[in-house]
Parts: structure tokens; C-alpha cells; sequence
């Protein structure tokens, strides 16, 4: 769906609630940033044919098990590399004082 089809998607949805769109309302219902020109250009076109509403294309839904545990994975790997560079750290703050004292 094209953001212009997204927007007067928007303008349905915001009327649909006795309310009346504006650019305002456009974009902080907006699940992502849309620039002004683009919601005023949405809002005219559903202002011209406000009885006619874009047809939605569905994308097909992941029930995000995958992207969970890929998730968990990278959260795994920077766990052990944050663990690493703090025993380097501390190897090197060792280094410092043995030299400060020694």
C-alpha cells in the first residue's frame, strides 16, 4: 500500500470516529513518520472522494517465533562479547595499578 492510500486509510478511519481529519490528526495516528506534503496531498484526495476507500493489501502476519529466537540468539551473543571485553577491562585496569604501585 502506497502511503498516500495509507493516509486516506487514515482520514476513513479518523472520520469513522466523528472526528475530522487534519494533517495533525494524519500524523500522530500514523504507525510511522509521513511528511507534511504527502498527508496534505492523502487529505485532498480524501476530501475530493471520501466514499471510496483503498483497498488494503494484507501482508501475511509472522507469528514472530522466528524473529524471537533469532532475538534470543543476538541477545546471547552480545551478552558473552560485553562479558569478554569487561574481563578485558579489568585485565587492563589490573596492568594500570601493578605498574602504578610497582
Amino acid at each position: 500500500m502506497s502511503n498516500i492510500d495509507y493516509i486516506i486509510n487514515l482520514c476513513f478511519d479518523i472520520s469513522e470516529q466523528g472526528k475530522t481529519p487534519s494533517v495533525a490528526l494524519i500524523r500522530n495516528m500514523a504507525h510511522h513518520p509521513l511528511a507534511i506534503p504527502e498527508v496534505i496531498k492523502g487529505l485532498r484526495h480524501w476530501k475530493a472522494d471520501s466514499n471510496v476507500r483503498p483497498k488494503v493489501q494484507h501482508k501475511q502476519i509472522n507469528d514472530g517465533s522466528v524473529t524471537n529466537q533469532s532475538l534470543q540468539q543476538r541477545v546471547s551473543q552480545l551478552e558473552t562479547q560485553v562479558a569478554t571485553i569487561m574481563e578485558q577491562l579489568i585485565r587492563m585496569s589490573d596492568g594500570v595499578s601493578n605498574k602504578k604501585n610497582g
